[in-house]
């Protein structure tokens, strides 16, 4: 439209031009008119036909009223069909008489979806779907269940809200817009698992630094701080019963020893507090098995929260401190048939002992301070970073592994976990339970389709429990 002030004298020769089509979508499209004159016009009617035809037999009109002054004019349609050929003309009606433009073509293009936001949730999430040319009419579906967005914002925008869970917690979502059924590529996950209370445990120290591992039928811990000291105590607890026995390390108690699958070394000899810039570390590196200790060569180097993961045979040793709590790179391999000690390139940042690491089939994985995943191929000797880790980062959690997916968190105070699939590179958050008082993590394990956990109270009472998850009820 034009904002020049309309002349006095009345034009004689007065046209309509189409100018250009200027936006198309899926069922929509603006375009741009203009009526030609010399001066002042007296239009009762202006405006576009749309038909699917040159022929413009039954036309879609879009009439834009009268007119005084010549100059562009624009026009906008709705509820075209989706990959459909039209035919625009603009037109103006003067004393009675239609007059029209010349003919541009246009076609309308497909719906698509992006993406959606968030992932995971429970019933009510509000989620997001992006796309871009969705239709008025879009419905979603959600598995079997047709949804109606709360609308649908400049055709690329689908807010809605998760329904209750039904019987499946992964959610296939797809859009139909204009009979076009599309797929968005990754499911929405409710968040689901069931924790059970299975025990309150008869151990009243307070450990913190210390090592966990599995023994056959029994969980091991112990070593570090025990109720604000050292302790070289192990204690094996069967998984089944919960009995305890305690076995006593023949040697100095240590804390922030690296461990893995009953290997365990390293680790201060004193207690460490922040002020302590110089450690005095053990260099001992030991195995225990059924009760009994085997010292195996020294490690070459001394380190203090490093990250141990054994895998075929070997035990790899990486990052931790050093005496001078400078930060370590270096990776150590120790092969178990030579009592040996070898190295490979040094880790692209340092690995703590304290921050979750897990191996899942030959990978070894681990959690940086800044919450980013690497994942290392010993074989290879190469490093690839993943998907960020999603959950806040504290030391001493749990790093579990369960049916080829690993399941982290509960680092400090915190009550969250969150599984890793290795094959879709993704972290999804599992339900949590409900603790009264501040409690943090001891250990766990994983088996038959279960997660344990043990947790202890850390104020007042050493209140300790023992916990299992069902990853996949609800």
């Amino acid at each position: 439209m034009s904002s020049c002030e309309p002349p006095d004298e009345l034009s004689t020769d007065v046209n309509v031009y189409t100018e250009e089509i200027v936006f198309t979508s899926g069922e929509s499209a603006i375009m741009t008119g203009r009526v030609l004159a010399q001066g002042a016009v007296q239009v009762t009617d202006h405006g576009f036909h749309i038909d699917t035809t040159d022929a413009f037999l039954n036309p879609i009109v879009i009439s834009l009223g009268e007119r005084n002054i010549p100059g562009r004019f624009v026009g906008e349609v709705h509820q075209l069909n989706i990959r459909n050929n039209y035919y625009c003309r603009a037109f103006l009606v003067e004393n009675g008489e239609t007059k029209t433009g010349n003919v541009l073509s246009f076609s309308t293009v497909s719906p698509q979806v992006l993406d959606f936001s968030p992932k995971e949730g429970i019933s009510g999430t509000p989620i997001t779907i992006e796309g871009v040319n969705l239709t008025a009419d879009t419905k979603i579906l959600w598995n079997d269940l047709v949804l109606t967005p709360q609308e649908v914002i400049a055709e690329a925008l689908l807010p809605f809200n998760a329904p209750a869970l039904a019987d499946d917690p992964t959610i296939t979502i797809r859009v139909v817009a204009q009979g076009d059924t599309l797929t968005l590529p990754e499911p929405f996950e409710y968040i689901i698992g069931t924790w059970t209370q299975l025990a309150e445990l008869d151990d009243n120290e307070r450990n913190q630094r210390h090592i966990y591992f599995e023994d056959g039928d029994n969980f091991v811990y112990g070593l570090g701080i025990g109720m604000g000291h050292m302790t070289n105590a192990l204690h094996s607890m069967s998984k089944s019963t919960y009995q305890r026995s305690t076995y006593f390390l023949p040697s100095s108690p240590t804390e922030g020893a690296f461990f893995s699958n009953g290997y365990f070394g390293g680790g201060s000899l004193q207690k460490v507090t922040s002020p302590v810039l110089q450690l005095d570390v053990s260099k001992e590196f030991w195995h225990f098995s059924n009760g009994n200790f085997t010292k195996l060569a020294d490690v070459p180097v001394e380190l203090y929260k490093a990250a141990a993961i054994e895998n075929n045979g070997k035990v790899y040793v990486y990052g931790g401190e050093r005496p001078d709590r400078s930060r370590n790179q270096l990776i150590w391999v120790y092969d178990e048939g030579s009592d040996s000690w070898d190295f490979l390139n040094p880790a692209p940042f340092s690995p703590l002992g304290s921050l979750p690491h897990f191996r899942i089939g030959n990978y070894h994985y681990f959690i940086t301070e800044d919450g980013q995943t690497w994942r290392h191929d010993p074989t290879a000797d190469s490093w690839q970073r993943l998907a960020d880790y999603p959950g806040q980062i504290d030391e001493y959690g749990v790093a579990l592994v369960l049916d080829g997916n690993a399941y982290v968190g509960m680092q400090g105070a915190s009550r969250k976990l969150y599984v890793y699939r290795p094959g879709s590179d993704t972290w999804r958050t599992k339900a949590g339970f409900l603790e009264m008082n501040p409690f943090y993590t001891i250990g766990g394990w994983a088996a038959d389709g279960h997660v344990y956990v043990i947790r202890m109270q850390s104020v007042g009472d050493t209140n300790r429990l023992l916990w299992q998850l069902d990853p996949e009820a609800f």
